[in-house]
């Protein structure tokens, strides 16, 4: 099948300057038409229940090679027809100081209004002032204007705006009872404009009465009626809590929710993190935002129709976002069901760039978007009002992914938290943490510092080690002062420094004790000399550890693709699993227990709409990098890749 307008780009010969990692750039060139009926290149994409069909390895590679130097997959464009603007209605000044964020000057000019009003409305314009300005932060005139509104001649939603005024009060007054008779009212009568502070008032309540657990089941209530900071804080209220609970009370707290509660949705994927079965299955849910895509297979496959990939395809990230598209055409092309026609827009690696093409992609009519790959770039995204399509992102900013949403990363963080995972479930509880002024260091080391903590770990001391003095071992041996021996050692150094680190651990006193690292341990690396990190473990890539029979051999694929070759291999298996989870979102969104078994890991939603990554383990033996024995997640034998 070809279509009346295609694109495509072609590899070219360049280098990146500003990477870390040498591997090919792109350039977007004239358009051309491509077969949409291409062989399967990783037939272990076929996301069927029956046992996946491989092509032998030298033909898979020459496809795969084929394939993306012809071009990319073909698009119908088809331009969206203008919307005739709507009149918005009539707004009163101080109402529309008040949308606009103006809060104080809303609040006078409601106070304004009052004076110069009668009856009722009189009452209603005191009550608009009194929240306006707490809103602003000035509770005194909160308090004053407040007492102006006659409750008693109010009605509907300004009798609750009433009551939920005085629960803050009543809050901030110490009288935690009061409040939560003020907010007595069934969930359901709440308007949707009052709900989240609603939630806020009596998770505030309840936790001053120290009903902790029925306070976050209130954070959980309040987690599905807003968005943004404010959902992100409340779901790590949540997780602080639930990490907190032994495995016995946890399974008892969830299994006593009743059904369709939103905490057993938090609960419920605590338990699985720690391997632990649930009381009873997750409630399936819609898949916000994905309603106009056609209708799932029975295993839950279900693509768009038209995707839209956002990457830097000229610039000084060409080279990354060459890598990352190669990877998702080859899923892409070895996936044998229906496919949504194809579409990349060049970002140019800059913000601007990214607003730029998600407006041609809107115009064009894409259903889903997969990108932008900077980290700016996606905040730039999710700070739109209304992004309008569901975004798999290939970085995670500082805002949370809007509802239907979700972002995907290679990041030093998830790595962190799945060290932190692993000593826990081997019953390690007390770390010491070596680390050296490095930023992924520091990044890797916060995350685990988190987790671990949540978890109901202990960090025991944190060394800071440096090039200027090599001479670890008083800072090793202070770290232990009354005795204290670590269960375990985490590790976010350099290859030099943790090769020295070792050289000097039974002198420090902790020969034997169990070594974990981000991967940050292969960063000057020297097979000669990595003996000495024998026994290290860190989180790896299940493709690059051969943990991936049904895909292409990583070396062998490099030799043929430069997007695939050094550290590209990487971007590269981030690209195969960017193109699962647009294909299997709706998926994932729908049953909060389901994964995807990608190049890159185990890969399932967590309670935010991130995509949390379960890594492959790696130990090093002989200086090389082998499977941990423990570390292989599921085995190749598993028939199909979502579950």
């Amino acid at each position: 099948m070809a279509s009346t307008d295609a694109s495509t780009s072609r590899a070219l010969a360049l280098r990146s300057p500003r990477l870390p990692i040498g591997v090919a750039t792109t350039y977007s060139v004239p358009a051309c038409v491509a077969p949409m009926a291409a062989p399967s290149l990783c037939t272990g994409y076929d996301l069927s229940r029956f046992a996946p069909r491989t092509l032998p390895m030298s033909r898979l590679s020459s496809l795969l090679l084929a394939l993306l130097l012809a071009g990319c997959a073909s698009v119908q464009v088809t331009r969206a027809p203008g919307a005739a603007d709507e009149p918005a209605p009539a707004v009163t000044p101080a109402a529309r100081l008040a949308d606009e964020g103006r809060h104080a000057e809303a609040a006078s000019a409601y106070a304004g209004d009052a004076r110069a009003a009668r009856g009722r409305e009189r009452e209603r314009l005191w009550l608009y002032a009194a929240d306006q300005y707490l809103l602003a932060g000035d509770e005194a005139a909160a308090r004053q204007a407040w007492a102006q509104s006659n409750r008693r001649r109010l009605e509907g939603h300004d009798l609750q705006l009433h009551d939920l005024l005085a629960a803050r009060f009543a809050n901030a007054d110490g009288r935690p009872e009061q409040a939560l008779s003020l907010l007595g009212q069934r969930r359901s009568t709440m308007p949707g404009a009052l709900a989240p502070r609603w939630h806020r008032e009596r998770a505030e309540a309840l936790r001053a009465l120290n009903r902790e657990f029925d306070a976050v089941a209130e954070l959980a209530w309040l987690a599905t009626v807003t968005g943004g900071r404010e959902r992100a804080e409340a779901v790590r209220g949540i997780e602080q809590y639930l990490g907190r609970l032994q495995d016995e009370q946890l399974a008892a707290r969830a299994a006593a929710l009743p059904a369709g509660h939103p905490l057993y949705l938090h609960a419920g994927r605590a338990l699985l993190q720690r391997g632990l079965p649930l009381p009873r299955p997750f409630e399936r849910a819609a898949g916000q935002g994905l309603e106009g895509l056609p209708p799932a297979d029975a295993d839950g496959y279900r693509p768009p129709e038209r995707l839209a990939v956002l990457l830097p395809l000229s610039g000084p990230l060409a080279a990354a976002g060459q890598s990352v598209r190669d990877g998702l055409l080859a899923g892409y092309y070895g996936e044998t069901r229906r496919r949504p026609t194809l579409r990349f827009y060049d970002t140019g690696g800059n913000d601007e760039g990214v607003l730029r093409a998600y407006g041609r992609a809107l115009a064009d009519q894409a259903q889903m978007i997969v990108g932008p790959l900077m980290r700016s770039g996606v905040d730039a995204l999710f700070a739109l009002p209304d992004p309008g399509l569901p975004v798999v992102a290939l970085n995670r900013g500082q805002l949370p992914p809007p509802t239907g949403s979700t972002s995907f990363t290679l990041s030093p963080e998830e790595e962190g938290m799945a060290a932190a995972d692993r000593l826990i479930e081997r019953g390690l509880r007390r770390v010491l943490a070596v680390t050296q002024a490095d930023d992924n260091a520091g990044r890797a080391l916060a995350a685990f510092r988190e987790r671990l903590l949540a978890r109901g770990g202990e960090i025991t001391g944190v060394v800071t080690v440096s090039e200027e003095n090599p001479d670890y071992v008083p800072a090793l041996q202070s770290a232990q002062a009354g005795g204290l021996r670590p269960d375990a050692l985490f590790l976010t150094l350099k290859a030099p420094q943790a090769r020295l680190l070792s050289s000097q651990l039974d002198n420090a006193g902790l020969l034997g004790v169990p070594r974990l690292a981000s991967s940050l341990i292969l960063s000057g690396g020297n097979l000669r000399l990595d003996v000495e990190l024998d026994g290290i473990e860190y989180p790896e890539l299940p493709w690059l550890l051969g943990l991936r029979a049904d895909l292409p051999e990583p070396e062998a694929l490099g030799r043929q693709l430069p997007g695939a070759q050094g550290g590209g291999a990487r971007l590269f298996a981030f690209g195969l699993d960017a193109w699962q989870l647009a294909a299997w979102l709706d998926h994932l969104q729908r049953d909060p227990g389901a994964r995807i078994r990608g190049a890159t890991g185990e890969l399932s939603l967590d309670a935010q709409g991130n995509v949390q990554r379960r890594p492959a383990w790696a130990v090093f033996s002989g200086g090389r990098a082998r499977p941990a024995p423990d570390g292989a997640l599921l085995s190749d034998g598993f028939p199909g890749n979502a579950y």
